[in-house]
């Protein structure tokens, strides 16, 4: 039971690899390994796997026991002399009893699910950001984003892509396919997504609105860039210098000084910069100096 609690993300939905399909497979061959290793018996990567459901099971055997005693007001005894070291894995196993309701649900996505029912908030968050999704697929995909651990990649460029519905979407770029069209300007968009916001500034009608503030939104993402700003969140981070930011319109800007050629020089000094902003922040160092 100890070499599999270390690996958190068999069983803890706080670790961020939690929902990686790639990253818990991993984790079982690192248990199966290890444990062999340490007891000296030689099972399979199946009878490990086979253990783990195994413990699964007396935990949550024992978490009803304790949701049947708590209900009929009685004293709980653990039925097993281990059950206390199973009890990490109550968070991630059933019942779930839902403290509004009392409904009890068997698995953990599924009490998610029902828990935000009541409130209409959405039952997938990220720890990360506070973004929130109705899937929990979707939460995976958006998480591998932020640890930058990508599944697929395109064939021409190698992008890192994490999904292979994003690689096929983003092959487009290279085709210059562009499959929906708006019936009334005949506009060309790559996405379904795309043209739906394109319709809506047809008709004047920002799909999403800050609740902070009275800014209003055409797109889903253009409304998370702006809520960062508002929580100061810079998980758009450049790749060359590991810097943060709050909006990719930021990052790209500051990844000009990676990139760009600096064809903006200092006439006293002539250190060069590859934006004006830069240039114009630098002169100040040499006093009241016009940088033109």
């Amino acid at each position: 039971a100890e070499i599999y609690k270390e690996n958190t993300c068999l069983w803890d939905e706080k670790d961020i690899t939690y929902r990686f399909k790639n990253r818990r497979e991993e984790a079982i061959r690192f248990v199966w390994e290890n444990f062999n290793n340490e007891t000296g018996l030689n099972m399979t990567q199946i009878d490990i796997g086979k253990q783990i459901t195994r413990l699964r099971k007396l935990c949550s055997f024992e978490k009803n026991r304790k949701l049947i005693a708590k209900r009929k007001k009685l004293k709980y005894q653990p039925k097993f002399a281990f059950s206390e070291h199973i009890e990490f894995l109550e968070k991630d196993v059933g019942p779930f009893e839902c403290s509004t309701c009392k409904k009890v649900m068997r698995g953990p996505d599924a009490f998610k699910v029902h828990f935000a029912a009541h409130d209409g908030s959405l039952p997938f968050k990220c720890d990360v950001c506070g973004h929130g999704f109705q899937l929990a697929c979707n939460l995976a995909v958006h998480l591998r984003r932020h640890v930058h651990d990508y599944t697929f990649s395109c064939g021409v460029c190698n992008k890192p892509c994490a999904t292979s519905t994003e690689v096929k979407i983003h092959m487009r770029s290279h085709t210059d396919e562009k499959p929906f069209v708006c019936d009334l300007c005949g506009y060309r968009a790559r996405t379904s997504s795309h043209l739906l916001t394109h319709t809506m500034r047809h008709q004047k009608r920002p799909r999403h609105k800050c609740k902070l503030c009275p800014k209003t939104f055409y797109e889903t993402g253009s409304l998370y860039e702006h809520m960062s700003i508002h929580r100061n969140i810079k998980d758009k981070i450049c790749e060359v210098c590991d810097k943060g930011f709050t909006t990719n319109k930021q990052l790209r800007q500051h990844q000009l000084i990676h990139n760009a050629e600096k064809k903006y020089s200092c006439k006293i000094c002539e250190k060069r910069f590859a934006q004006y902003a830069g240039l114009s922040g630098h002169m100040k160092t040499h006093g009241n100096i016009n940088s033109k």
